[in-house]
């Protein structure tokens, strides 16, 4: 998962301002994974000044790109080093080889995903993992979808992954990984769950 380094160290809070929406979105989502896996202490930020980045108030767009540049090559280095990603990466590129959701929703979805995964292995908290799935929310970018059944995003998963890692990075804290046995496919599968829901069943809900 690459968001264009190039293309985000030419952005300015004037260019982020005329841009398209979903552009803004994708930025936004980028940066909110960047904080939760690599640096909590911005997440945390992002959470707090939530109105000035809908907003796009200037003072936190410049904030905002200076962090994730910052953060974005710690990031590369990190996985230039250890050979070692996280978990959402396979699950970004699931999302995204299905062809139904939004290059925002991928790498939130995926987010999503690794956090679930890492609560049920015992790793970060249930309160912990509720912060990093809810704070997507003010963001327009939805924490779970219609566009496809659980199973289906599976079959995906299993057709996606070619050969599976012995080793994949989860989440010990927010900003924090850990190196992790590979999780079992029945995970996989819950975890799909908890990102999909069956539109007719919410609806007579």
């Amino acid at each position: 998962m690459n968001y264009n380094f190039d293309k985000l160290k030419e952005l300015n809070p004037d260019s982020i301002k005329k841009a398209d929406p979903k552009d803004y979105i994708l930025l936004l989502a980028h940066s909110l994974r960047l904080g939760a896996l690599y640096k909590a202490k911005f997440f945390v930020w992002m959470a707090n000044n939530n109105y000035e980045l809908l907003e796009q108030d200037t003072e936190a767009l410049e904030y905002l790109l200076k962090e994730t540049i910052a953060i974005h090559k710690k990031a590369s280095n990190e996985i230039a080093e250890t050979n070692i990603d996280y978990l959402d990466n396979i699950f970004y590129l699931t999302l995204k080889n299905s062809g139904k959701f939004s290059e925002a929703d991928c790498i939130s979805l995926s987010l999503v995903l690794l956090s679930y995964i890492s609560y049920k292995s015992e790793l970060i908290e249930n309160e912990e993992y509720l912060e990093i799935r809810d704070w997507l929310v003010p963001y327009k970018i939805m924490v779970s979808q219609s566009k496809l059944k659980a199973e289906e995003l599976y079959n995906q998963y299993k057709t996606t992954i070619c050969e599976r890692p012995e080793d994949v990075k989860l989440l010990s804290k927010l900003g924090k990984g850990i190196s992790m046995p590979y999780p079992d496919d029945n995970l996989i599968l819950e975890a799909f769950k908890e990102i999909t829901y069956d539109a007719e069943s919410w609806e007579k809900e």
